[in-house]
């Protein structure tokens, strides 16, 4: 794709307010989706590191808070 985002902005500036609509909904479920496959794939990387050891749990939100920290 050749186009860079100011170009296909203004196309859709020239859009009618219907397509503009539907392009909005397809844009929002995209961003919905993309939203789902980062947290899968934080999922996955949660149990991979779990199961090596290098993740433990705690209810201790003092603790939860110092890891949030350090990254």
């Amino acid at each position: 794709m050749d186009r860079d985002i100011s170009e296909l902005i203004e196309e859709v500036r020239h859009l009618p307010s219907e397509d503009m609509a539907e392009l909005k909904s397809v844009i929002e479920r995209e961003l919905i989706e993309a939203r789902r496959e980062e947290i899968h794939r934080n999922h996955l990387e949660g149990v991979e590191l779990w199961k090596q050891g290098k993740l433990k749990p705690t209810s201790d939100v003092d603790e939860i808070m110092r890891r949030l920290e350090e990254e």
